[in-house]
């Protein structure tokens, strides 16, 4: 298995995988609230964590419109006028995604390459 989840890795999008831990994460924490043992501190703790995962999911909306946005631009016009911006955009988008992923890196399915910056 160990194989398969390492192969997986290396042709696993970004957004996916972010999607999967941020349900992880959503899981757990849900998981916390309704346990009776789980501290108010704890459940502070997990309300916010959930509210962090909802943030998370927004921004990473953004930030894939606007890469969508950008590809789209590409592909419809290549040679056009108004397409300077899109390596940046591209660029920008990418590094975003990248730095949300950061906090995973100890999963199996992380991609090393995620952790590159300027």
């Amino acid at each position: 298995m160990p194989a398969q989840r390492r192969a997986y890795a290396q042709t696993v999008d970004i957004v996916e995988f972010l999607s999967a831990r941020i349900a992880e994460d959503e899981a757990v924490a849900r998981k916390l609230l309704d346990d009776r043992t789980t501290s108010e501190s704890g459940k502070w703790y997990e309300r916010r964590l959930l509210l962090e995962c909802e943030a998370k999911r927004r921004l990473i909306g953004i930030v894939e419109a606007a890469r969508q946005t950008a590809l789209a631009t590409l592909v419809s016009d290549p040679f056009g006028d108004e397409t300077e911006w899109i390596p940046q955009a591209l660029e920008w988008t990418t590094l975003s995604l990248n730095a949300l992923a950061v906090p995973y890196s100890d999963h199996p399915d992380f991609n090393r390459e995620w952790l590159w910056s300027p």
